[in-house]
């Protein structure tokens, strides 16, 4: 993988992976117009991406009725330096008429324990994790 990063503002950068389009990532401090994510926030962004994409696909392979899927995160970081995240939560809004509570669990401990590399990796450096969800009618 590759990936190329140009400073565009005082503390805000351009971020492109290879073959994608570029993103902001701006560590703005406070009273500032930030440009994008801080690229703390990038990291827990990316496992609700990683997740979501996870769980859409094998909802999906499991012919789950989903019309939609929504994550909520809470994430606590470290008072002192370095403020590495500590604990993520993450509460998933499973919509579609008839989908069933033992898909969705299943879908999320597989994206959990197998698939989503980004939360694995979080995980293995120490990060509490907690799963929730809801199953809402299909909008």
């Amino acid at each position: 993988m590759k990936a190329h990063l140009t400073q565009i503002g005082e503390m805000a950068f351009e971020a492109r992976a290879e073959g994608r389009p570029p993103i902001v990532l701006d560590a703005a401090g406070k009273g500032d117009d930030p440009k994008g994510p801080s690229p703390f926030q990038a990291a827990l962004l990316a496992a609700m991406g990683c997740a979501a994409s996870d769980i859409v696909w094998i909802l999906r392979k499991q012919k789950a009725p989903l019309a939609k899927l929504e994550i909520e995160a809470e994430a606590e970081r470290a008072e002192t330096e370095p403020r590495v995240l500590t604990t993520v939560h993450l509460h998933y809004k499973v919509y579609g008429e008839g989908v069933s509570e033992a898909a969705v669990k299943r879908a999320i401990d597989l994206s959990t324990e197998k698939y989503c590399s980004v939360g694995i990796m979080l995980r293995r450096a120490g990060v509490a994790w907690e799963n929730t969800f809801e199953i809402l009618p299909g909008t």
